[in-house]
């Protein structure tokens, strides 16, 4: 039996070089497209190159000095709103030459930061990437923690969760905005006792989301107002405390589309009808929960727009010159989507309920 053909040795630039009949150092800079070469004698090098099917290694040419022309992108797996933000921010990089290597870090978007999470932002560092577009678990997280993207001086860019205490930029929505447009909404259709089911407040989107809605909520009189920070899974308990009291809310704005299922779920068991009996707003407009019925009022954060920026700001970082400038943001404007989980509460239930 014949033995199977090996495979051909890959070219490099020596071989290239005495093709040309020019030194390996004329080869690299007309490959790279860096320092004084004739024109004619840089076409003849690219020709050769393509003939013969050349390939630069990219991680040999980082540790020369130069770029490798790679981001690492480190996203937790579990949403479309997330696989929004990769593909925002995987067609922007390609479209400027660069090779997006992702990491799926913890186990959700919940997963906490720890030894695991630090391990993959050093494994990136070491395969020399020249940045890092990263959605912290955590935005508590201290600048010494990522004293070993710092001391590579890598940018980095924080997605979603902003990270204040360091010098990460960062890409995001204007979370306030986001919850003065929903209370906004539910104060003009005439609703006075409103609830709100937080997430954890340690998270920057969940704090300024409630901002927001309790900032809109300070100027009209004769408002109630009651609410509850949990967990994603714990959003149903939280909502049935909620609406188990005399005086309970007439519309609930859920943090997330997620907890905003849980409310569905618990205003289910109580026997009061979502649109009617109580108005629903969630925050996202994920495909996940388009399943709802009725259809859920909620915020879109326009995510491929937030990849898309975060790469951008990637990008102007590897072309300033001063890298060590303030940390800087780019917020998109989130837009309402009013569908049928809200309505103006009916006159009976603008009373006290006994």
């Amino acid at each position: 039996m014949a033995k199977p053909a090996s495979n051909p040795k890959r070219p490099s630039i020596r071989q290239i070089a005495e093709t040309c009949g020019v030194s390996q150092m004329t080869a690299s800079r007309a490959l790279s497209g860096s320092g004084p070469v004739a024109e004619a004698t840089r076409e003849k090098v690219l020709q050769v190159a393509a003939r013969l099917n050349y390939r630069p290694n990219r991680l040999v040419r980082a540790v020369l000095g130069g770029r490798s022309h790679t981001v690492g992108l480190m996203i937790p797996i579990g949403s479309w709103f997330l696989a929004e933000v990769i593909r925002g921010a995987h067609d922007t990089l390609a479209a400027a030459g660069y090779l997006p290597i992702l990491h799926f870090n913890g186990e959700g978007p919940g997963a906490n930061h720890d030894a695991g999470e630090l391990e993959y932002l050093h494994r990136l560092v070491e395969q020399r990437v020249d940045g890092i577009i990263f959605v912290p678990s955590d935005g508590s997280i201290p600048d010494h923690y990522l004293r070993e993207v710092w001391g590579r001086g890598l940018p980095l860019v924080s997605v979603d969760r902003k990270m204040p205490r360091t010098r990460a930029d960062f890409s995001g929505t204007d979370d306030e905005l986001g919850g003065s447009l929903v209370a906004r909404h539910l104060l003009s259709l005439g609703h006075r006792r409103l609830g709100h089911i937080s997430g954890e407040p340690w998270i920057s989107t969940y704090l300024d989301r409630r901002r927001g809605f309790e900032s809109e909520l300070a100027g009209y009189p004769g408002v109630s107002y009651r609410f509850a920070d949990c967990q994603k899974s714990d959003a149903f308990a939280a909502t049935r405390s909620m609406l188990a009291r005399s005086d309970r809310p007439t519309a609930i704005f859920a943090a997330s589309d997620k907890m905003a299922a849980g409310v569905y779920a618990a205003a289910e068991e109580l026997g009061i009808a979502v649109g009617s009996d109580l108005s629903v707003v969630g925050f996202a407009d994920l495909q996940e929960f388009a399943h709802l019925r009725p259809r859920l009022t909620t915020v879109n954060q326009h995510p491929a727009t937030i990849g898309s920026n975060a790469a951008r700001l990637l990008l102007d970082r590897f072309e300033s010159p001063q890298r060590e400038s303030e940390p800087r943001a780019i917020c998109t404007i989130p837009q309402l989507v009013i569908r049928t989980s809200t309505a103006a509460p009916a006159p009976n239930q603008l009373r006290r309920i006994p």
